[in-house]
């Protein structure tokens, strides 16, 4: 009997053992089975992450180069004699456009020459610039003589300027540069200069042209306003904005819907700009705004400044190539914001 029981309970004691090892190996295929999952999950996560990101920059690349494309467009639409071409390309800010490798590109010239020199305006001028852009007088003053102090080469402050000693006690990390503008964005350096302020003004200023007086043919609005707002010699200046001289709208301008809807193959106006179609100063550079957009809608913004030249090997030459701010094809969220 005593055999009998001692064989029962080891035969229980077995079983316990055995279905106590079997659940244990349940649960660690469970957990295996789980952590399996979990790495084929990440493993699909990070790959669809990867091909997103490897098909964004493939869209991204096609729009460079839409872009690019639309540049050189350009520069071989303007190195066509009159002969060559009776419909010249504008560059008074027109926009042209039109439909290239499954994508689509707009651009927008304006000559140098019809922008204000910040080198070389006469200071008039440059007074109307910041009137027309919204300054008081006396604040326009101020700007004025600030910009003139940061570019001479003197210690002499103007009436209303900033020279040195302004500068440190301003807690600014430079002075007065005392030397001309190379480029237009050191206006920022200038003590009193806003970004606000400086993204208005900037699309109509340059170090280029060299000439105290902008050619109004290519000016744009802001210019055009500014030669309105020239108080001149007289000092007799315009109290009002003129009706007939628009402000300027820089960024997603309104494009005419018919014209974008019938866009084709062969570069088209689709917004007229600000002067005869004709009309180009002696200066021969020019800045290209040229935006290209994927068939998947990836947009590129390419800014160039190039120079004509009567070298036969070398037509023209680049005095600068960055990437753009987007303007001529509307952001869907700034669309649907603007509803």
């Amino acid at each position: 009997m005593r055999s009998y029981l001692r064989q029962m309970f080891l035969r229980q004691m077995f079983a316990h053992k055995t279905a106590r090892r079997r659940g244990i190996a349940l649960i660690t295929v469970l957990w295996v089975l789980t952590l399996l999952a979990l790495i084929a999950a990440s493993f699909a996560t990070t790959t669809r992450t990867e091909i997103n990101l490897a098909r964004n920059l493939v869209e991204s690349a096609k729009a460079e180069a839409l872009a690019e494309a639309g540049v050189f467009q350009v520069i071989l639409g303007l190195l066509k004699s009159d002969e060559e071409d009776e419909d010249p390309w504008r560059v008074d800010g027109a926009v042209y456009a039109w439909r290239f490798a499954d994508g689509e590109v707009r651009v927008a010239v304006q000559d140098e020459g019809g922008k204000i020199d910040l080198n070389a305006a006469e200071d008039g001028i440059l007074r109307g610039l910041f009137r027309a852009a919204g300054l008081a007088a006396q604040d326009a003053d101020a700007m004025v003589d600030a910009i003139l102090d940061f570019r001479d080469e003197d210690d002499l402050r103007h009436v209303n300027g900033a020279e040195d000693s302004d500068y440190d006690a301003a807690d600014l990390a430079h002075d007065a540069k005392d030397a001309p503008f190379e480029v237009v964005g050191e206006l920022l350096q200038v003590i009193g200069m806003t970004r606000d302020l400086y993204d208005e003004v900037a699309p109509v200023l340059t170090v280029y042209s060299r000439e105290s007086v902008p050619a109004e043919d290519t000016a744009p609005p802001l210019v055009q306003a500014a030669l309105f707002n020239n108080p001149g010699e007289e000092g007799e200046g315009l109290d009002e904005e003129p009706d007939d001289v628009p402000l300027p709208e820089f960024e997603n301008p309104d494009l005419d819907q018919e014209a974008v809807d019938a866009i084709s193959e062969k570069p088209q106006i689709i917004r007229e700009g600000t002067g005869s179609s004709d009309a180009r100063s002696n200066l021969g550079i020019y800045t290209v705004h040229a935006e290209g957009r994927t068939a998947g809608g990836a947009v590129y913004a390419l800014d160039a400044v190039l120079q004509l030249t009567s070298d036969d090997q070398a037509p023209y030459r680049f005095f600068a190539w960055h990437r753009g701010k987007r303007q001529l094809f509307v952001n869907p969220e700034q669309a649907r914001s603007s509803e």
